[in-house]
C-alpha cells in the first residue's frame, strides 16, 4: 500500500485534546469542592466543562487516522496492524496500569494482598486500575472490530457517508440518552451490567470513531467544506458551547450547589454535539498552525505519555502543594488553580520528553520519536 500524505493538523489537534484532558482532570476539584460562588468555582466550573471535547476529539482522531489509511480491506495488513497495536499500546498500557496501582496501594496505605491483586486483574482487563485508563479498554473494542468495520462498512462510508453519519448519530444518541435520562438503578440481569459498563464500551463511542472515519475517507473534500462554510460552523460551534456550559451553570444556580454535577461528565448526549461542532473548528484552526509552534506540536507528538502520566503528576503535584501549604493553596482559591494547572501541563511536558530521549520510550509512551531539542535539530541542518 501507498503510504498516504501526513495530515499534519492532526499533531495540534491531538496537543489541544490532550491539555484539554489535562485540564478537565486539573480542575474538576475546584468545580466540586471550591466554596460555592468563588472565582475558584466559577473558573473551575467552565474550563471543566469546555475541556470536556477532549476525548471525543481523541476519539474522532483515531477513526480518522485508520480510515484514511485503510480504505479498503485489501490495504490492512492484519497481522502487523495487531503486532504493533499489542506492542506499542497494550504493552505501556500494562507497564502503566501496574504503576497506578502501585502509587494508589501507597498513597492509600493498601498491603498488596492476593484480593487486591485479583482487583488488578480485573482492572487490567476493565482498564479500571485508575480513572482514565478506561480509554485503552475502550480503543482496544475497535481495534478488534476494525477488519469487520473496514469489509462491511468502507464502502458505504465512501458511496452513502451521510446514511452511515446519521445511523451513528441516532444509535449512540439513543443509548446516551438512555444513560442520561432513563436508566433505571435499580435494574438487574443483563441491564444491570449494560447499565454499569455502557460509557465504555463501543456503543457509547461509535458516533465518534465512525465520524472520525468518515473525515479520514473524505478528508480534503472535508477540509474544503469546512474551509467554505467556517462562519456558519464558528456560529453553530459558539451556540452548542453556550449551551452546553450553560446548562451546568443554570443546574448550579438552581439547586444552589455542585449535587448534580457528576451528571455533567464527557459521557452524555449533549457532547455529541458539542465535540460534532468543536471538530472542524480544530481543523481550521490547527492548519494555520502547521510549520509554527513547535513546542505544541511536540506536545501532539508525545501526547500518548501525556495522557498516561498526566494523573499521576497531577495528583503528586495536589498532595504535596495542599499537603504542605494548606493555608496558601486550596481548591477555593483562583490562584491554586492557576497554579495547579500551569505546573500539571508544565511537568507532565518535561517528564514526558525526558522519556522522550530514551531508547526504551516506546515501553512507556509508544511508538514516537526519540526527542530531539530544537536547538540540536538547528544545529544538525547547519
Amino acid at each position: 500500500m501507498a503510504r498516504r500524505k501526513e495530515i499534519k493538523e492532526l499533531y495540534y489537534i491531538r496537543a489541544i485534546a490532550a491539555m484539554g484532558i489535562l485540564i478537565i482532570h486539573a480542575t474538576g476539584g475546584f468545580a466540586v469542592h471550591s466554596e460555592y460562588g468563588s472565582k475558584a468555582m466559577y473558573l473551575g466550573i467552565f474550563l471543566n466543562q469546555f475541556f470536556r471535547f477532549g476525548s471525543p476529539i481523541f476519539m474522532m482522531v483515531s477513526g480518522l487516522v485508520l480510515f484514511y489509511n485503510y480504505r479498503s480491506i485489501d490495504e490492512f495488513d492484519i497481522g502487523r496492524f495487531y503486532k504493533k497495536k499489542v506492542k506499542f499500546i497494550l504493552l505501556p498500557y500494562t507497564i502503566w496500569s501496574t504503576v497506578y496501582f502501585l502509587y494508589t496501594s501507597y498513597i492509600n496505605r493498601l498491603p498488596i494482598s492476593g484480593e487486591r491483586l485479583i482487583g488488578y486483574g480485573r482492572g487490567l482487563l476493565l482498564g479500571e486500575n485508575f480513572s482514565h485508563l478506561y480509554f485503552i479498554f475502550l480503543i482496544f473494542q475497535f481495534y478488534i472490530i476494525l477488519p469487520l468495520l473496514i469489509k462491511y462498512l468502507a464502502k458505504p462510508m465512501e458511496e452513502k457517508p451521510f446514511r452511515v453519519f446519521t445511523f451513528f448519530l441516532i444509535f449512540q444518541g439513543a443509548i446516551l440518552i438512555y444513560g442520561y435520562y432513563f436508566k433505571n438503578p435499580h435494574a438487574t440481569g443483563i441491564v444491570s451490567i449494560f447499565n454499569r459498563y455502557y460509557w465504555k464500551t463501543l456503543f457509547s463511542w461509535s458516533f465518534y470513531f465512525m465520524t472520525g472515519g468518515l473525515i479520514g475517507m473524505h478528508y480534503h473534500r472535508f477540509v474544503d467544506f469546512v474551509e467554505t462554510n467556517i462562519k456558519g460552523i464558528f456560529i453553530g460551534y459558539v451556540i452548542s458551547t453556550i449551551f452546553y456550559i450553560g446548562q451546568v451553570y443554570y443546574n448550579v444556580w438552581s439547586h444552589g450547589g455542585r449535587d448534580y454535577y457528576g451528571k455533567f461528565g464527557s459521557i452524555r448526549p449533549h457532547t455529541m454535539i458539542y465535540a460534532l461542532f468543536t471538530m472542524p473548528i480544530l481543523i481550521w484552526i490547527t492548519r494555520k498552525m502547521v510549520g509554527k509552534y513547535d513546542g505544541l506540536k511536540d506536545f501532539g507528538t508525545y501526547s500518548f505519555g501525556v495522557y498516561f502520566s498526566h494523573p499521576l503528576i497531577l495528583e503528586e503535584i495536589k498532595r504535596q502543594l495542599m499537603g504542605n501549604f494548606p493555608n496558601h493553596i486550596g481548591y477555593s482559591r483562583l490562584s491554586s488553580l492557576i497554579l495547579i494547572c500551569g505546573l500539571g501541563l508544565g511537568i507532565t511536558f518535561i517528564f514526558v520528553l525526558l522519556i522522550g530521549t530514551l531508547e526504551s520510550r516506546w515501553l512507556f509512551i509508544g511508538k514516537v520519536p526519540k526527542y530531539v531539542p530544537r536547538s540540536r535539530r538547528k544545529e544538525e541542518y547547519v
